[in-house]
C-alpha cells in the first residue's frame, strides 16, 4: 500500500543554518522508505557540529514519527493524506516533528541573527529563530519581458494646432549648445532685447491660455482609452514620477558606479520622494467590460508657486510674436481667444498615454515635435517658495564655473532629477528633444536645445559596453545608438511591470473592497547588505469623497503666492497643510495597506542568462535581452507607508524661507548678506553688475549676419 512518509536525510551538512523549511511529503512503498537529503535547510553563520547522541535521539525521533503515520489497525489514515496534500503545496500549520527536530539541532548553539533577508515578521523585522513557525509562503508573481512591442501613435497629429518658437529662437535647435541672449562681453544681443525684461505675472492675463484638465477629468482620454481597448489611461506630469523610480530599480542605480553612472549624483528631493499615485476606476469599456483606471499624480502635498505660474506666461511668450502678445497683458483692450491645447496619444500595453505639445518644428525628425522649457536659475529654485522672487538679481554671465555659469544649471538639471524627467516626458510624448530656456523671472539669459538622444547617452550610457570593434557595415550596431535603445527598451519594460504590478493589487483589492480607487505609493531602495535594489509599492483603498479631498487638499489653506498674506502667516498655514495632511493620511491608512516587493533581473543570451554586474547591459542592440521580475505580496504595517508620505508632508515646509528683513539698497544688500548663503550673496552681486552694464544695455545692438 502506499503511505504519505515525511521524507528527511541521515545526512548533516556543515556550514550556516537557518530553520527547517516544511516538510517534504512524497507518496512511497511503504517497505521501502527512504529518507531525502535536508542539507538545503540547514544554515548557519559558524561551523554546525552534531554529536552521535544527539544524531542518534534525532534518528529515533523520525522513526517514532513514522508509525504514527497510521491507525491502530496498520492502514492509511485518508483524512490526514488530504489534509497532508493540501498542506504540501504552502502549508502554514504546525508539526511536531519539525519543531522537535528544530530544537534538537539548534539546542546549544548561538542565537545568530539570519542571513536571510525574506525571513521578517509581519512588521518587517528579522525573526529570531525561537519564533520560527511554518507560514504560508508571500504570494508572488513573475514575469518577464522583453519590452519589443512599439509604442504607437493613436492618432494622427494636426501640426497645424502646434505653437511655433518665435523671435529666431529656432536657430537654436540645430546649433548645439547654449545661445546666450547677450553675449557677456559686447553686450551685443543675439535674439530681440524684446526678451531681456519679462513680463510681470500681475501684468499677464492667464484666462487667455488654455487651462490644463487633470487626467481623471478628461473626457476625451476616457474615451480614447475605450476606443483603444486600453486598461489604464493617464498623462506625462502623471506617470513620470513612477517611471523615475523604475529607471532606479531596472539600472539598479548606484552613484559609486562611476562606469555607469558618471553624471552627478541624484540629491535633493528626487533622491527622496517617492512616486504617490491616485488610481480611479472610471466605468466599464463597453466594448469588452473591462473596468478602465485612470492614473493621476497625487496632489495632496503640492502648492502653488510663482514659478509654476510663470512657466506658462513664459511659453506663451516664446511661442507668440511681439505685437501679438501685447494682447496677453491685462492692460489689453484685446483679448485673445484661449488656444486649445494639442496631446499627442500612444499606446503600449494596456496603457493609453497623453502629452501635450509645446512646439514644432517641421525641420526635426519624427514627427517634429518637442517639449519647452522654462527653467529658473539655481538660486530662484532653492529659494521658490518665496513669493517676492522677482526681488533676486542673480545673473549667469558665463559658460563654465560654479555659479553664475550654463555649467552649473546644466549640472543642476540632472542632480535634480528635472533632466530625467524631462527625458521620459520627451518619450511618453514621441517627442525629438526639450528645448530649455534659463531665466531669473525677470530676464532671459540662453536657450538650449537637447535632443532625446543626448539625455539618453546621459543616463543610459556605460563605459564597459563599449566595444571594441565597431562593424562599419552595421550601423544599428554603432554605440552612439546603444544608449537610446536601452533608454527606450527599459520604458516598455517598467510599463509592463507596472501593468502587471497594478493589475494584481486591483484583484487584490476586490477580494474586500471591490473595484475601488487606491493610492499607490512606490519608492525603490537597495536592500540591506545586498548590492541590489527592489522596489517597496504600498495601495491603501480610498472612497470616492477621499480622493476628491485629497486632490483639492492644498486649497484648503492659502499658501499660494497670488494670496496677500505676509511671510509669516504663509509659513503658519503650511505647517497648518502638513500636519493636517499627515493626520488625513493616517486616517485612510486603517483601511489597510496592502504591500509588495518588486525585484527584476537583466537575462542575456538565447538561454535568458542572468550575469554577476549589477547593473545588466546589453553589448549591442542585437544581444537578446530581457527582463525577469518578481512581484511578492509581503504582510506590513501601515509605518512605512505613512514615512514615505511624510517626506513630502515635510517638504512643504523645510522650503519656505523664513522672514528676513527686506534690504533698502544695493550696498545695504551686499553688507547684510549673510556671508554662508551663497545664493543670495550672488543675487545681491548680480544686482551690481547689472546696473555697471546698463551703459552698454542702452545701446541695445542686435547680431545681424552680414
Amino acid at each position: 500500500m502506499l503511505n504519505r512518509r515525511p521524507l528527511v536525510s541521515s545526512r548533516i551538512c556543515y556550514g550556516s543554518w537557518k530553520p527547517l523549511k516544511a516538510i517534504r511529503y512524497k507518496v512511497t512503498d511503504s517497505k521501502h522508505e527512504k529518507a531525502e537529503d535536508l542539507s538545503d535547510a540547514l544554515r548557519h553563520t559558524s561551523k554546525l557540529r552534531v554529536t552521535n547522541k544527539e544524531f542518534a535521539t534525532l534518528v529515533a525521533d523520525l522513526d517514532t514519527s513514522k508509525g504514527t503515520n497510521k491507525n491502530s489497525d496498520g492502514t492509511a489514515n485518508s483524512a490526514k493524506h488530504r489534509s497532508l496534500k493540501r498542506s504540501s503545496r504552502d502549508t502554514d500549520v504546525s508539526m511536531s516533528l519539525r519543531s522537535k527536530t528544530n530544537s534538537r539541532l539548534l539546542k546549544g548553539f548561538s542565537n545568530g541573527k539570519s542571513t536571510d533577508n525574506e525571513a521578517e515578521d509581519t512588521h518587517g523585522r528579522p525573526v529570531s529563530i525561537s519564533d520560527v513557525k511554518l507560514r504560508a509562503k508571500p504570494k508572488s508573481i513573475r514575469g518577464i519581458t522583453a519590452g519589443k512591442s512599439p509604442v504607437v501613435q493613436s492618432k494622427t497629429l494636426d501640426n497645424s494646432t502646434i505653437p511655433r518658437l518665435q523671435h529666431n529662437l529656432d536657430r537654436a535647435l540645430f546649433s548645439p549648445g547654449v545661445h546666450f541672449l547677450q553675449d557677456p562681453r559686447t553686450r551685443v544681443y543675439n535674439f530681440t532685447p524684446y526678451l531681456k525684461n519679462i513680463i510681470k505675472y500681475t501684468d499677464f492675463n492667464f484666462e487667455a491660455i488654455g487651462s490644463f484638465v487633470t487626467v481623471s477629468k478628461d473626457a476625451t482620454l476616457l474615451q480614447a482609452a475605450n476606443e483603444h481597448g486600453k486598461q489604464f489611461y493617464s498623462s506625462t506630469s502623471s506617470m513620470t514620477s513612477a517611471l523615475i523610480q523604475f529607471y532606479f530599480l531596472l539600472n539598479n542605480y548606484d552613484p559609486a558606479s562611476g562606469a555607469r553612472f558618471p553624471f552627478p549624483k541624484f540629491t535633493g528631493a528626487s533622491a527622496r520622494l517617492p512616486a504617490s499615485l491616485i488610481i480611479q476606476p472610471k466605468g466599464k469599456n463597453p466594448e469588452n467590460g473591462q473596468t478602465v483606471y485612470a492614473v493621476e499624480s497625487d496632489k495632496s502635498a503640492d502648492t502653488e508657486i510663482l514659478l509654476s505660474a510663470m512657466g506658462h506666461c513664459l511659453e506663451a511668450l516664446l511661442t507668440t510674436e511681439e505685437k501679438q502678445f501685447e494682447q496677453y497683458k491685462v492692460s489689453s483692450l484685446e483679448t485673445p481667444a484661449p488656444t486649445p491645447n494639442t496631446y499627442n496619444y500612444a499606446t503600449y500595453g494596456d496603457f493609453l498615454m497623453r502629452s501635450q505639445l509645446d512646439c514644432y518644428d517641421e525641420r526635426l525628425p519624427g514627427n517634429g515635435t518637442f517639449d519647452l522649457k522654462t527653467r529658473a536659475v539655481c538660486a530662484i529654485r532653492y529659494d521658490s517658495g518665496n513669493p517676492h522672487l522677482e526681488n533676486n538679481q542673480y545673473q549667469i554671465w558665463k559658460l563654465k564655473g560654479q555659479f553664475e555659469s550654463f555649467e552649473r544649471e546644466y549640472n543642476d538639471l540632472i542632480r535634480t532629477g528635472a533632466l530625467l524627467k524631462y527625458g521620459f516626458q520627451a518619450r511618453i510624448g514621441q517627442m525629438d528633444g526639450i528645448y530649455v530656456a534659463y531665466h531669473n523671472i525677470n530676464s532671459f539669459f540662453g536657450f538650449q536645445y537637447i535632443p532625446l538622444d543626448e539625455i539618453d547617452r546621459v543616463f543610459y550610457s556605460y563605459e564597459k559596453g563599449t566595444p571594441k570593434s565597431i562593424n562599419v557595415k552595421k550601423l544599428e550596431d554603432l554605440h552612439d545608438d546603444l544608449p537610446s535603445f536601452v533608454a527606450e527598451t527599459q520604458f516598455k519594460m517598467s510599463l509592463d511591470v507596472w501593468t502587471n504590478m497594478l493589475k494584481t493589487i486591483i484583484d487584490d483589492l476586490k477580494a474586500e473592497h471591490g473595484e475601488t480607487a487606491f493610492r499607490l505609493v512606490l519608492k525603490t531602495m537597495r536592500r540591506v547588505g545586498l548590492s541590489r535594489h527592489r522596489m517597496q509599492v504600498m495601495a491603501v483603498p480610498l472612497s470616492t469623497e477621499q480622493v476628491s479631498t485629497l486632490q483639492q487638499f492644498p486649497k484648503s489653506f492659502k499658501t499660494s503666492f497670488r494670496e496677500d498674506i505676509d511671510p509669516q502667516e504663509r509659513h503658519a498655514n503650511l505647517r497648518d497643510h502638513s500636519s493636517k495632511l499627515d493626520a488625513f493620511n493616517e486616517e485612510t491608512a486603517k483601511a489597510g495597506v496592502l504591500s509588495y516587493y518588486i525585484y527584476v533581473e537583466n537575462l542575456f543570451g538565447p538561454n535568458k542568462i542572468s550575469i554577476k554586474d549589477p547593473h545588466g547591459y546589453p553589448r549591442n542592440k542585437s544581444q537578446p535581452w530581457s527582463l525577469s521580475y518578481t512581484i511578492k505580496r509581503v504582510d506590513k504595517g501601515p509605518e512605512r507607508y505613512l514615512e514615505l508620505l511624510r517626506v513630502a508632508t515635510k517638504l512643504l515646509t523645510n522650503n519656505e524661507p523664513q522672514p528676513t528683513p527686506e534690504p533698502t539698497d544695493e550696498e545695504a544688500e551686499i553688507n547684510i548678506v549673510d556671508p554662508t548663503d551663497l545664493m543670495k550673496a550672488y543675487s545681491a552681486i548680480g544686482a551690481a553688475r547689472a546696473t555697471k552694464w546698463e551703459p552698454k544695455d542702452e545701446a541695445r545692438v542686435v547680431y545681424n549676419p552680414k
